[in-house]
């Protein structure tokens, strides 16, 4: 037996939130055998972006049963099912925070026709709910209301179990959060984390790295990922282990690490965008075939570089001393040699036309200097 859900909340901080509408809908494996559908009152703002997307007002919900006028229903229907859901922990996280606030622990077995989908589906465009039922041609009214959401829900998880040919993907892609773990954990994360500049790296529970981000306020931008409404960050939620970050002070290597990692990489949740801050800018003018781009580094003792030749960016790398540099191979060996692709060419040309660094020195001064001020 399967409870197909959605949710609609109020937005704001990360496990601050509060459910606004609720949508289930219990499925045997063949009909919808039991349903509840309900307004719930958060007795908080609405976020104006949450309003403005669904359609639900503070008016609309005044009236509405707060939470724990609906928690028994919400226990009795999802009972002895396992949980489904698009997208499956944030709305099984915000189920966990409403009856945590209520001294109940509530654990579920879960489902996301997310990962489903990428499974059993594969080589679709996008993987966001709307995109998705309307490429598979599976009615949606009501986008970003509950109950229209979970309905579509349910004929994709009609459609993923036909796929699902040796009944094996969606039997063991059935997970177990413990409620307040997870919550612990995603705190934790935060908590650690400060806003400074850099690449970031989220593991998912094979220890793979599944998204790369780069920030100039890395703790905001997480922060962020685990509270939008976005596909990105909310499949992000469903594989989530662990968080890395590496700084980088200099922001434009942030993003220059970014990008050659990503095309090594090739993250799940990464889709490749060239970039272009400026259809304006075009190549840049080299003041010699090899030279130096010196920026800030990760302290106010260090500085980053950029090794240019022949106008393509051969990589980059950190010195505190000039004599750390001040030869070949001394500069080569503090070097992160990185694949030049068309999104580093557009951050190149940006970096040197708009002067978005501390110096630019040609390579044969560098073996010869004394000072980089």
């Amino acid at each position: 037996m399967y409870s197909i859900v959605d949710l609609e909340a109020t937005g704001g901080k990360f496990n601050e939130e509060s459910i606004i509408e609720i949508a289930i809908y219990k499925y045997d494996g063949s009909k919808v055998v039991d349903q509840f559908i309900s307004l719930v009152n958060p007795h908080k703002d609405i976020t104006p972006y949450v309003e403005k997307l669904t359609g639900i007002s503070a008016k609309m919900v005044n009236t509405a049963p707060a939470f724990n006028q609906v928690a028994k229903r919400i226990i009795e229907i999802t009972d002895n099912s396992i949980l489904v859901a698009h997208n499956a922990q944030f709305d099984y996280r915000l189920l966990q925070i409403e009856f945590d606030r209520l001294g109940y622990e509530y654990i579920k077995e879960s489902i996301c026709t997310v990962i489903l989908s990428q499974k059993l589906l594969p080589n679709q465009e996008s993987y966001k709910l709307g995109k998705l039922v309307k490429s598979l041609g599976i009615p949606l009214t009501q986008r970003h209301r509950a109950s229209g959401d979970a309905r579509a829900t349910v004929e994709l998880f009609k459609l993923l179990i036909e796929k699902d040919i040796n009944k094996e993907i969606i039997s063991k892609n059935v997970v177990t959060y413990l409620g307040q773990n997870v919550r612990s954990f995603f705190n934790k994360i935060i908590e650690d984390l400060k806003n400074e500049t850099g690449v970031f790296y989220i593991y998912n529970h094979n220890n793979e790295i599944i998204y790369i981000e780069a920030s100039k306020t890395i703790k905001s931008r997480i922060n962020r990922l685990f509270t939008s409404n976005k596909f990105i960050p909310k499949s992000i939620q469903n594989n989530i282990k662990n968080v890395k970050v590496e700084r980088t002070g200099s922001f434009y290597v942030a993003l220059i690490k970014k990008f050659s990692e990503i095309d090594h990489i090739k993250p799940a949740f990464n889709k490749i965008n060239y970039i272009n801050y400026d259809k304006s800018i075009g190549e840049f003018n080299s003041p010699s075939k090899e030279f130096l781009v010196i920026d800030i580094g990760r302290d106010a003792q260090e500085k980053s570089f950029l090794l240019v030749s022949s106008k393509k960016l051969i990589g980059y790398g950190f010195f505190k001393l000039n004599n750390q540099i001040n030869t070949k191979e001394k500069l080569y060996s503090r070097l992160v040699k990185i694949n030049h692709n068309q999104n580093i060419e557009n951050i190149l040309n940006y970096i040197i036309n708009k002067q978005k660094f501390k110096k630019l020195i040609p390579l044969n001064k560098i073996y010869k200097i004394s000072t980089i001020e």
